[in-house]
């Protein structure tokens, strides 16, 4: 079997959630022939670092951009996904031999009618999270979607992603293979004093980080008894402009002010790579943001949440705001500080809450996550015809 799995991207957030299935795969399919098809920067880096135990069996295909296409790209990506959709575009030929495609995104669609029905196309997550981008349509455009969860499965099927003509697999969530859960967090300032991880999404509909974040920050300012980790998503810092393509909606990220830098109780990261690996979600003791899916990862170990829902969006009937049941929200900055201090005061008023959606969200098992992803991929190639959804 030729088998690629796709890492295309501005940032290397992704790479963490595919390296532990391409590694696992690589082990239990020694004889396969398996690609890792690496576009951008930040993602050769992270393949780099993390493909060590697959990587005398895994060979790299490098998708960079001729110089001219690449300048271009880089223009379209204020509003949409180009150099990524550029890289596929440029390098079609190199996917063609596949028998199948693992991808963490949407936008190795388009190579579904370039490249022909001889290559299956398998979708892993990239988050687990509950926003309405998650469940597109278009995912029923995969033929295996290997799923965290049972929650999946009922998003999925609401909006026609699952049905007749595709599979899918529970395997739980690889990126929780590479980080000890249960380990003593790292701790970032060295007081007693309650840590909260800030962490705003980047989508300019529903942000907190737009209209609330500078206020957010003046506040633990104001407040050094208690420490901020102002962690946002990679993206929000990756690009000034955002534009959210389905709606139109547009926002200018601002730089930070300032003021925020050297103070002993804020700690700020816009670009590393612990925005993602977990260390900041682990070392919290209260989760403070708006539609991340990293909420999913926080309560892996039940504590406190706060949601900023500074344009009151009407989200309590609304699965794509599931995860704000997990907590407090609040929509008048003027209940920030009591919505901060009295969750503080008060950590297991959700955690029930937490548990209930954590395992809706997560089907955990012994074996590793990765590990079944890997045998749902290798059973679904060799077993098409006969592979039972779910498995």
């Amino acid at each position: 079997m030729k088998v690629g799995f796709l890492f295309n991207h501005d940032a290397g957030h992704q790479a963490f959630h595919l390296l532990p299935i391409i590694n696992a795969y690589a082990s239990m399919r020694p004889d396969d022939d398996i690609r890792a098809y690496v576009g951008g920067t930040a993602m050769m880096e992270a393949v780099n670092a993390g493909l060590t135990p697959g990587r005398g069996r895994v060979a790299l295909v490098d998708l960079t951009l001729p110089p001219v296409v690449n300048e271009i790209a880089m223009v379209g990506d204020f509003v949409a996904p180009a150099s990524r959709l550029a890289r596929l575009r440029c390098n079609i030929e190199r996917f063609r031999d596949l028998d199948a495609l693992v991808a963490p995104e949407r936008t190795c669609l388009m190579l579904k009618d370039r490249v022909g029905p001889s290559l299956r196309f398998i979708h892993c997550r990239h988050g687990a999270g509950d926003r309405a981008m998650g469940f597109h349509p278009s995912l029923k455009n995969f033929d295996l979607l290997l799923l965290p969860g049972a929650k999946f499965v009922r998003r999925l099927e609401e909006v026609g992603a699952l049905h007749d003509g595709n599979q899918f697999a529970f395997i739980g969530y690889p990126k929780f293979d590479a980080v000890a859960l249960k380990a003593t967090p790292q701790d970032f300032f060295g007081n007693s004093n309650p840590t909260v991880v800030y962490n705003p999404h980047f989508s300019p509909e529903l942000s907190s980080w737009f209209k609330n974040g500078v206020e957010v920050l003046d506040w633990f300012a104001a407040n050094p008894d208690i420490n901020l980790i102002f962690a946002p998503h990679v993206m929000l810092f990756k690009r000034r402009y955002h534009v959210e393509a389905s709606t139109l909606k547009f926002a200018i990220r601002r730089r930070l002010p300032a003021r925020f830098q050297n103070r002993p109780n804020i700690l700020i990261d816009v670009n590393s790579t612990r925005l993602f690996d977990m260390s900041y979600t682990l070392a919290a003791d209260l989760y403070l943001g708006d539609v991340s899916s990293q909420v999913m990862e926080f309560i892996a170990r039940p504590r406190p949440c706060v949601f900023l829902n500074p344009r009151r969006l009407n989200w309590r009937d609304d699965d794509a705001f599931a995860a704000w049941r997990l907590g407090r929200v609040v929509e008048d900055m003027n209940d920030f500080g009591p919505a901060i201090r009295g969750s503080l005061c008060n950590r297991d008023a959700y955690a029930d809450a937490q548990r209930t959606h954590f395992n809706d969200t997560f089907n955990l098992t012994d074996e590793p996550s990765a590990e079944r992803a890997a045998r749902a991929i290798a059973c679904y190639l060799e077993e098409r015809n006969t592979f039972k959804p779910g498995a």
